[in-house]
């Protein structure tokens, strides 16, 4: 513990700071031995072509140089937030802690609480050695598709990047900065910075989605070593390895044992995401694996061109490894769906995609309970998902020259999620609230999308939507259009299936599904009685 307390974000900030302009300074002094290597006609002969090679050889050295400042400054910012957070939590404890005349360490109803704080600050501490050993500490790949983005452009030894935007800089700033440059500097600023091009919002998203890719096969090796370099600690320790496994108990122990754990669940996330990009037609538009579960949001259809987009924002419990291909099914029916409506109702090829958005820490029952920003009945958890989602909205719109017609659709606690998101944005053109326990307010006026525009869909025997924890009871707020889950049938007279319960409203050929995709492709209708 006495370690976090010592770590110093500021310090580190401005170690990142200093550490960008040296590698500017030294970006330009490299500039003037270019400069000074040109002597065109003045100078030839084999003194002449000597000097030429140790001119470029020191303008190499000099640019390599400069590419690990960056790259050590990279993974300080990438710290910084993540060290502040757990220090604003460390603070928490104690402050609880003095509250009932303990210091931290003594108060042993906040040791499970402790325990999870450090095993995440040794996951940071991890993380960033994994960072900064990444170029010498694997082997060299074979070469595979994600790969040959790389060598796709020859670089010359003068070449320069483009400066990348200020990590406080919103979506819109991002979309002027990106379409400011060719397409030349895109392709290569998506090989060399894949990890910061793929977590930009405002980026187009085949951009963000080629990044994403080029990132999958070195964070599976990266996550691969740190859980090898894990089970090799734990099989060294006398409650660790074999003992451990034979009494049934893992997990319990150490911060070793814990951090393989959420290790070995990101790797799962991985392969859960493979697996849903291999269904074709898909887009990785976000990839996030600094928190204590992975985080992705995976699109199916194109977000850069479609007419309607639905962002479907799932709930607690919710987990990448766990969840994301059962929730891109349910949304790739979904979309086809209104692809259907708006056959029915317009001339011409529709064009739908839609978005499972799981880039956020959705909170957990069980242990969840424990921990105010991990626990299902505290909006905290939806507080610090809701820029997230703000800016990835802002993204999409500033991303895209036209205006697409933009859907929110927030099941459970992601209600709570997209309804706090969109007091903040604009960006939407409708919201469907399904099963919600809340909307994050109790005003729907509060919700910055057009008036008539906001949707609930609460199915018989719907427990959860009966809580009203966040903002109320939404099926009483005035505002809201309440869609049909009960059996019913199409304007056609197709039957369709009623619901009951938390789980089902996405089911393909469900009166909740049909009414939903209505909405997102604009022409929400009721069922025939």
């Amino acid at each position: 513990m006495d370690d976090l307390a010592g770590w110093d974000p500021e310090a580190l900030e401005r170690t990142a700071t200093e550490l960008a302009a040296c590698a500017d300074a030294v970006d330009a002094v490299a500039g003037d031995v270019v400069r000074s290597a040109s002597f065109g006609d003045a100078w030839s002969g084999a003194a002449h072509d000597a000097a030429t090679s140790a001119f470029s050889s020191y303008e190499r050295d000099l640019a390599a140089q400069a590419e690990e400042y960056r790259r050590v400054s990279a993974c300080a910012r990438f710290v910084v937030p993540r060290l502040r957070a757990l220090h604003a939590e460390l603070h928490e404890l104690q402050t609880r802690a003095a509250a009932r005349g303990f210091t931290l360490e003594t108060d042993e109803l906040l040791a499970a609480s402790l325990r999870s704080l450090l095993v995440r600050a040794d996951g940071l501490d991890r993380e960033a050695a994994a960072r900064l050993g990444s170029e010498s500490d694997f082997p060299a790949p074979v070469l595979g598709e994600q790969d040959l983005l790389h060598t796709a452009i020859p670089r010359s030894e003068s070449t320069t990047l483009p400066t990348l935007p200020d990590p406080a800089a919103g979506p819109v700033q991002v979309a002027q900065w990106w379409n400011g440059l060719d397409e030349a500097a895109r392709t290569a600023l998506v090989a060399e910075h894949p990890e910061r091009i793929g977590a930009l919002d405002g980026i187009p998203a085949a951009a963000r989605d080629l990044a994403n890719r080029a990132l999958l096969a070195d964070e599976r090796r990266r996550l691969e070593s740190v859980a090898t370099q894990l089970r090799a600690e734990l099989d060294a320790m006398f409650l660790g390895g074999a003992v451990i496994d034979r009494l049934g108990i893992t997990g319990l122990f150490t911060h070793a044992d814990a951090g393989l754990e959420q290790t070995e669940r990101k790797i799962e996330a991985l392969d859960a995401i493979d697996a849903t990009l291999a269904h074709g037609d898909r887009q990785l538009i976000a990839l996030d694996l600094s928190g204590r579960e992975a985080m992705a949001a995976v699109a199916v259809g194109n977000v850069d061109t479609a007419d309607h987009l639905a962002v479907f924002v799932p709930g607690a419990g919710s987990t990448v490894q766990g969840n994301l291909q059962g929730y891109d099914a349910q949304v790739a029916a979904l979309r086809d769906a209104a692809r259907l409506h708006l056959t029915d109702h317009t001339d011409g090829d529709p064009s739908v995609a839609a978005v499972t958005w799981l880039d956020y820490q959705a909170p957990q029952w069980g242990w969840g309970l424990a921990f105010t920003e991990r626990s299902p009945v505290s909006d905290l958890a939806a507080r610090i998902a809701a820029p997230r989602l703000v800016d990835f909205l802002d993204g999409v719109a500033a991303s895209r020259p036209d205006d697409p017609h933009i859907t929110t659709v927030g099941h459970s606690y992601g209600a709570v999620v997209s309804g706090l998101a969109l007091r903040e944005t604009g960006a939407a053109d409708a919201a469907v609230f399904v099963g919600a326990p809340g909307i994050g307010t109790g005003d729907v006026t509060d919700l910055r999308i057009p008036p008539g525009s906001a949707y609930l869909v609460e199915a018989e025997c719907d427990i959860v939507a009966d809580v009203g924890t966040f903002g109320g009871d939404p099926s009483f707020l005035d505002g809201l259009t309440h869609l049909p889950a009960g059996p019913g049938t199409t304007a056609a007279g197709t039957p369709l299936a009623g619901i009951t319960g938390h789980s089902s409203y996405l089911i393909p050929g469900t009166s909740s599904s049909h009414h939903i995709a209505g909405v997102v492709a604009g022409t929400a209708e009721r069922s025939t009685p």
